[in-house]
């Protein structure tokens, strides 16, 4: 046992200094393992034995109350260890057998309980007398220890890098099944004397077998003592009567309180070892799990045999057993080496990619190299980080797969199984053309202040959803949509004069910049010339302003000039000026346009003395229009500004 432990201290040993060099390793599967194993473990748990005895009654003289108790084992407990040589066969490498040599140790009472006998007996001088025998606390430790050859079916299944799971199962042929005990037992042994009259006038002794002895006999007992002398010393009483050649005494210790026993060996009995399996590497496992063992023993029980014959005589409850079955059960804790010639693992030599023949197409491809010719294989990965279903095919005779109809992206998570084999590819990335757009085409607008202008961008892919945004002197517009024409261009209408920036189009996830540009008006009419008389102007007519600015008209100065001169006089007025524009241009625009047109009011107002604190603006875009706006003359009438007297705010 010392030399099992520390084999496999040793064992440890080297498998912790193997574990720390151990790179990291791709997932092995049974079928590419060693076929060979050594298993070194150790055993530890609860032990039993249930005891067969031969009936002892006829060993005694007439026997009378006898209870020689029933043979029980306490208290057991089992360690230990083995070694087994394995081989595994078959493709996959599952089952196998093995063999090789177990140590047990179990350790427990045997105890006898209840024992009592009487029996006929013959004192040192000749006397027939009854023999009272009481054990008290009839128990052995018993220390049994075995050599067992297990020979067993084994099973193993790695379902994972570092997991795995293990069951052996078979016979234990027993080499040794020895038995060391030491008795804690103590006897009283008392007499009862029965004597009769002879025919020469004296008395002869003669055994006394009634269930209850006669009043007249002569009992050296306990009881008897106990019943004349209620607090007399039992012990010196039995003492002196041995002194005087009496086969009594009490508590009374065997002469021989250990030995050893062996039972017969040859016997057949059952083992099975389900463990898991933490592989450190692809030679080397763990193993934890549990054993459970059963193994019966036929004894030559000893002939007339008696538990005790007399004072400090001893014979071992074991002498008495004819067959035992032993038990015992427990953890398992150990280590497995794999050895022997392994095949190669499933590997995937290397990578390329195809990319799409356009932006936006899934017609490209990842090739895998090195797998087994002509073999099923499935192969599953992830797609930005999500999950696809799994392809499946069969090797190209040159080792070569071919997974086709592919979308940009990072692949990841690459793994090709064939049979259970299995290999990891590394990540890769298919990338997507770029998409351009390869020239622009601009048309400016016809007529001034009108929206009648357009681009002609070239290059896209015909027949595809297209976006395109883009910006109108800094201000973002609204995304322009349409289908990509046959010659792949696509055409902007309805612009405006202006610098037009950040232009990108796209096409589902594909996107093209294109170039700044800037469409131009042709210059206005120039304004018509100032009157020679400027007439009084009328109170509340609008103030007018050019086309996209916030310049007032030469023509409404005179008017402001009135109604600075109006808000120096009156202290509690108050004025409100509304501002609009044409219909030319986005909304959002416009409503800026307004407000600065309104904000120009209050600006020259206040140059001429007013108290900008009694102007209020308001900026109302495209609304409320004054005149047409689809001619050029109702259009400058919308360019306007009106102001309306407010008293008392």
């Amino acid at each position: 046992m010392k030399k099992l432990l520390i084999l496999l201290i040793a064992a440890s040993g080297s498998l912790c200094a193997h574990a720390q060099d151990t790179t990291k390793h791709k997932f092995t599967h049974d079928a590419d393992l060693g076929r060979w194993v050594i298993d070194l473990n150790l055993l530890g748990g609860g032990a039993s034995q249930n005891f067969n005895t031969s009936a002892t009654t006829a060993s005694y003289l007439n026997p009378v109350n006898m209870s020689t108790g029933e043979l029980k084992y306490r208290n057991g407990y089992s360690y230990g260890g083995d070694a087994q040589l394995g081989f595994f066969f078959g493709k996959k490498k599952h089952f196998g057998i093995g063999a090789g040599i177990m140590y047990m140790q179990q350790n427990g009472d045997a105890v006898l309980n209840n024992y009592h006998v009487e029996y006929q007996a013959t004192d040192g001088a000749g006397n027939v007398y009854r023999q009272l025998v009481t054990g008290n606390d009839v128990r052995e430790n018993i220390i049994s220890t075995m050599y067992n050859i297990p020979v067993v079916l084994k099973y193993k299944n790695r379902f994972s890098k570092h997991w795995g799971f293990t069951m052996d199962a078979g016979a234990l042929i027993n080499l040794q099944m020895k038995n060391a005990y030491t008795s804690y037992a103590n006897f009283d042994y008392e007499a009862i004397y029965k004597f009769v009259n002879n025919d020469g006038g004296g008395q002869t002794s003669v055994y006394d077998n009634s269930p209850i002895p006669n009043s007249n006999d002569w009992m050296i007992t306990k009881a008897e003592f106990y019943k004349n002398n209620p607090t007399g010393n039992l012990q010196d009483y039995f003492s002196a009567k041995r002194a005087l050649g009496y086969n009594v005494g009490t508590n009374l210790s065997p002469a021989q309180q250990k030995g050893n026993i062996s039972y017969t060996q040859g016997s057949v009995g059952f083992i099975v070892q389900p463990s898991f399996n933490y592989f450190l590497s692809d030679k080397v496992a763990l193993n934890f799990g549990g054993y459970y063992m059963l193994q019966p023993f036929k004894n030559n029980a000893q002939s007339n045999y008696r538990l005790t014959n007399g004072e400090g005589g001893y014979s071992s409850s074991l002498n008495s057993v004819t067959s035992s079955t032993n038990q015992a059960y427990g953890l398992n804790l150990g280590v497995r080496f794999f050895f022997g010639k392994k095949r190669a693992p499933l590997a995937i030599s290397s990578m390329e990619q195809t990319a799409p023949t356009q932006c936006g197409l899934c017609d490209g491809g990842i090739i895998l190299h090195g797998l087994t010719p002509n073999e099923p294989v499935h192969v599953d990965y992830s797609l930005n980080g999500g999950p696809t279903a799994t392809y499946a095919t069969t090797v190209q005779p040159d080792g070569i797969v071919k997974i086709n109809n592919l979308c940009a992206g990072t692949y990841t998570a690459i793994s090709a199984t064939i049979k259970r084999r299995n290999a990891a590819g590394q990540p890769i990335t298919i990338a997507d053309p770029a998409m351009s757009i390869s020239s622009e085409n601009i048309t400016n607008p016809t007529i001034t202040w009108t929206c009648n202008g357009a681009v002609l961008l070239n290059g896209l892919y015909a027949g595809k959803s297209v976006t395109i945004n883009y910006y109108l002197d800094g201000a973002p517009q609204a995304a322009y949509t349409g289908v990509v024409n046959s010659d792949h261009s696509i055409t902007l209408n309805n612009l405006c004069a202006g610098k037009y920036t950040g232009i990108v189009a796209k096409i589902n996830t594909c996107v093209a910049n294109g170039t700044d540009f800037a469409l131009a008006a042709p210059a206005p009419p120039p304004p018509p010339p100032a009157p020679v008389v400027v007439e009084e102007p009328a109170y509340n007519a609008p103030i007018l302003f050019d086309f996209n600015k916030a310049t007032i008209h030469v023509s409404s100065y005179a008017q402001l000039n009135e109604e600075s001169k109006e808000l120096r006089k009156e202290t509690d007025l108050y004025i409100r000026v509304d501002a609009y524009t044409d219909a030319i241009g986005s909304d959002a625009y416009n409503q800026k346009l307004s407000v600065r047109r309104a904000n120009a009011v209050k600006t020259y107002l206040k140059k001429k003395g007013a108290n900008p604190a009694r102007i209020k603006v308001y900026g109302h875009g495209k609304k409320d229009p004054a005149a047409d706006n689809s001619t050029d003359e109702g259009r400058s009438k919308n360019r306007r500004a009106t102001i309306n007297k407010v008293s008392g705010e």
